[in-house]
């Protein structure tokens, strides 16, 4: 079951990125389409927040509005305790180099008339030095990040995509962000370059001491680079929990599903990965909990009543009437 609530924020002093109650919705012919409606969840600093879920669940949609590109139907996001979506366009400008992204795809994402050098750079000739690196120091930037500075006059189709996300990756670390938001980063990468490249995002974190929002919809690369996990379904939060929790025990008859959805991983339940039905449609999704139309544990309560997140462990909380661990009800 999918449902709202807020149970799962943290009283951390150390949060550097607090959502609350987040709509975003997007008017169309004939109706609105519901991309994100109630999700609310928190980063804490030097933590990497995993955001998985199938294509559509609206997991992108949540980081780029995070970012306010584009801004909130409604709700609220809080970085370091000021409320971005009341921000105006200067103020919020100002915040921008703290709240860096990395795309999907990193040919595409990279300008092909400017040389990787400027591409690098160019936060630098807008916002100037405002911390570790400066123009002098792009070159070991590049070093850092596995591109040779020899190439850094090179344009962007002259590199393999592995090293066009690693020129992303330089990219987002040249204006010493808090937070790196990235957007499904090794999706579009051969295997074994997806495993340099999360090691790479690894190595960046402890080094520079960044906080990671992970958005993907592969289990197994989030579990490997997350510390928390946020399972969304349909615009809403499923499951939060700790990644080694979330994998060695999934609540939520959704998450159980991708879980069961993960070759060569067993399920102890015959119904875990049997999704009956189609997926809803966003402009006018199913009333109580979302997922009742595919769900096999699904009862009349799910039809008509939304569920609240709650905890059932020690950070680990749940969306659902009928969560399934030993002992819950």
């Amino acid at each position: 079951m999918a449902g709202s609530g807020t149970a799962h924020l943290r009283d951390d002093p150390n949060v550097l990125v607090r959502v609350e109650h987040m709509v975003v919705e997007f008017p169309i012919s004939g109706g609105r389409v519901h991309a994100v409606s109630d999700v609310s969840f928190d980063l804490v600093e030097g933590e990497t927040l995993g955001i998985v879920g199938e294509s559509g669940c609206g997991k992108s949609t949540t980081a780029r509005a995070v970012i306010q590109m584009p801004r909130p139907t409604s709700g609220n996001v809080f970085f370091r305790g000021t409320d971005l979506t009341t921000l105006p366009s200067e103020a919020l400008r100002q915040v921008r180099p703290d709240l860096q992204m990395i795309f999907q795809d990193p040919i595409s994402s990279l300008n092909p008339r400017r040389t990787v050098r400027d591409i690098i750079a160019e936060g630098l000739r807008v916002w100037g030095s405002r911390g570790t690196w400066t123009p002098e120091r792009i070159d070991e930037l590049m070093a850092a990040v596995g591109i040779d500075p020899r190439y850094g006059e090179r344009k962007p189709h002259q590199f393999s995509g592995g090293q066009c996300q690693r020129i992303s990756i330089a990219r987002a670390l040249v204006l010493d962000p808090k937070v790196i938001i990235c957007d499904e980063p090794v999706s579009a990468l051969d295997v074994s370059v997806q495993a340099q490249i999360l090691n790479l995002l690894e190595d960046m974190k402890e080094r520079y001491g960044v906080s990671l929002m992970f958005i993907s919809h592969d289990l197994s690369v989030v579990k490997n680079i997350s510390d928390r996990v946020m399972v969304m379904y349909m615009g809403k939060v499923c499951e939060v929990a700790g990644s080694d929790d979330l994998f060695a025990r999934p609540a939520h008859p959704y998450t159980r599903a991708l879980m069961a959805a993960i070759p060569g991983r067993h399920s102890d339940d015959d119904d875990d990965g049997v999704l009956e039905g189609e997926l809803p449609s966003a402009i006018d999704p199913p009333t109580g909990c979302r997922f009742h139309t595919r769900c096999p544990h699904s009862q009349q309560i799910c039809k008509t009543t939304e569920p609240e997140i709650r905890g059932i462990g020690d950070g680990h909380f749940v969306a659902c009437h009928f969560p399934q661990v030993a002992g819950v009800e």
